[in-house]
């Protein structure tokens, strides 16, 4: 999951990189309410709508309503959609500050650092003897952290792209798969065997999730650039990366959902597990292209498209 959400922020800061028209922070902003804002206020709506029949039926806690409900006022978002704000905010600020001088900048990296190591550290646990408060106050400065995040990674992706981003689009296929690869394993072993051994100290940490984070990023982008000429596969990552928004919205925050509504409801499992896992995933992957293929040709609006 992480990996994708790298991806979409390193996609984003790498465009910007190599892109030789500017532009500026008004520009950017109406651009991304439609694309980001928009589709997140009508998946929102939609899936609190579905949340309000669970309850309904008896099926949901209403305080689980009331959580989501919250977390889309204070744009945590709900399951995935937290991403749609924190690309948006982050993109702002990087554009923000991407002509100010560098010790406005630098500071700016210190100070976007320190605040993800603060949270990490201190406030998923601040208020331990009341549970509402705790996520009250966690659920507003992830939006922070989230941005932050998101800032950083966007400015890495433009600086690479901006320095060296034509000539590695433009390199050898077997060069762009090769280092693709070798970025992922490396993410991979990050993320698996050392992160796990600085867990008391938070700035390794954080800077050890980051750079796996980065080099996830960067790895499916030269791994899909890669195989853009081999069909088989580029054909459905492509479609798949058309509609990502629409997959990130539905398959956590509605399909899942169902699936476990389904298991505990009418087979008595607290939690999907075994064989079934198999079943709902492919019965979750034809829902979704249903859904993908009905969003985009009634309602493309939701997503911050026009009607062709």
């Amino acid at each position: 999951g992480m990996f994708m959400i790298s991806a979409f922020y390193v996609t984003s800061g790498w465009v910007t990189g190599i892109n030789d028209k500017p532009i500026t922070a008004k520009e950017l902003f109406k651009k991304r309410i439609r694309q980001l804002g928009v589709p997140y206020l009508w998946f929102s709506v939609l899936i609190i709508l579905f949340d309000i029949l669970w309850v309904t039926l008896g099926l949901m806690e209403s305080s689980i309503l009331l959580r989501e409900i919250y977390k889309t006022v204070v744009l945590r978002g709900i399951g995935t959609l937290w991403f749609l704000p924190a690309l948006l905010g982050g993109e702002m600020l990087f554009i923000y500050l991407n002509e100010k001088n560098k010790k406005i900048k630098s500071l700016a990296y210190i100070l976007c650092f320190a605040l993800i190591v603060i949270i990490n550290k201190y406030i998923p646990n601040l208020f331990p003897k009341n549970e509402i408060l705790q996520f009250i106050v966690y659920s507003l400065t992830r939006v922070v952290k989230d941005v932050c995040d998101t800032f950083i990674y966007i400015s890495i992706a433009y600086y690479i792209s901006n320095a060296n981003g034509r000539a590695i689009f433009n390199s050898k296929k077997r060069y762009q798969f090769t280092i693709g690869i070798a970025l992922l394993s490396t993410a991979f072993y990050i993320f698996n065997f050392v992160s796990g051994r600085y867990s008391n100290n938070e700035i390794i940490e954080t800077f050890l999730f980051m750079t796996a984070s980065c080099c996830s990023g960067f790895g499916i982008l030269l791994l899909f650039k890669s195989i853009e000429q081999f069909k088989p596969l580029s054909a459905p990552l492509s479609y798949c990366g058309k509609n990502s928004l629409t997959i990130m919205a539905f398959h956590f925050c509605l399909l899942l959902q169902i699936a476990l509504i389904v298991d505990k409801n009418i087979f008595g499992c607290s939690n999907y597990y075994g064989d079934r896992t198999i079943i709902y995933f492919l019965i979750a992957v034809i829902l979704q292209i249903g859904i993908i293929e009905f969003i985009n040709r009634k309602f493309p609006y939701i997503i911050g498209k026009s009607k062709n």
